[in-house]
């Protein structure tokens, strides 16, 4: 007779470039991690203290560009994400898809103002080196006032969070974020920007 398994494995992409894994089995324990991982400033804390049966790992967080959670537990972070700005999904997704704009958004709630939903696909750079592509479905709703301040405060955020094509979820410290680009460009950029050509 066979019996489903709770599993965690968490991969910490790290700075330096390196990577390290870590695994749990322990149905408890995995909900306890789950919870702890999912916390929104979980890189605003100065350590990741990781404690197995046997020894204990700390990690400072500014070392951490990412970390990638494969699980057959719910998950913790519900997508998309409820952000005051409106509603935001992030899927990794390997290859660009300029005439597929993906699943929608389900509305949930009451509307403030008139909803804009947008498409793009994110490349995202980090210090060590690592880089991710994500699919990005936003609702936003309110003026495009509320779009530009959005984009503006996103690096302020600690965390974002996103969902893994194989299940799971990642984890992106904006701290150690160096690059982002977008496809296509946001309609609403700040007035500032450079008028130059990026060169891959």
């Amino acid at each position: 007779m066979s019996t489903n398994r709770t599993t965690l494995t968490m991969e910490i992409r790290s700075a330096n470039g390196s990577t390290t894994e870590f695994f749990e089995s322990d149905k408890e324990r995995v909900r306890e991690a789950l919870r702890l991982l999912a916390a929104p400033r979980l890189f605003s804390e100065p350590h990741l203290l990781l404690a197995s049966q046997d020894c204990a790992s700390m990690i400072p967080c500014r070392g951490i560009d990412m970390i990638l959670v494969y699980t057959s537990a719910q998950l913790p972070i519900k997508f998309p994400l409820d952000l005051p700005a409106g509603h935001f999904d992030f899927v990794e997704h390997e290859y660009a898809w300029p005439d597929d704009k993906g699943h929608s958004i389900d509305e949930q709630g009451p509307q403030r103002g008139q909803s804009r939903q947008r498409y793009a696909q994110l490349e995202i750079h980090t210090v060590g080196g690592w880089a991710v592509t994500l699919k990005a479905v936003a609702t936003f709703h309110g003026t495009l006032q509320d779009e530009i301040q959005l984009f503006s405060r996103l690096p302020n955020f600690p965390t974002i969070p996103f969902r893994l094509k194989d299940g799971g979820f990642g984890l992106l410290n904006t701290a150690n974020i160096v690059r982002v680009s977008a496809w296509p460009k946001p309609e609403v950029i700040p007035a500032l920007s450079l008028p130059l050509e990026l060169r891959l």
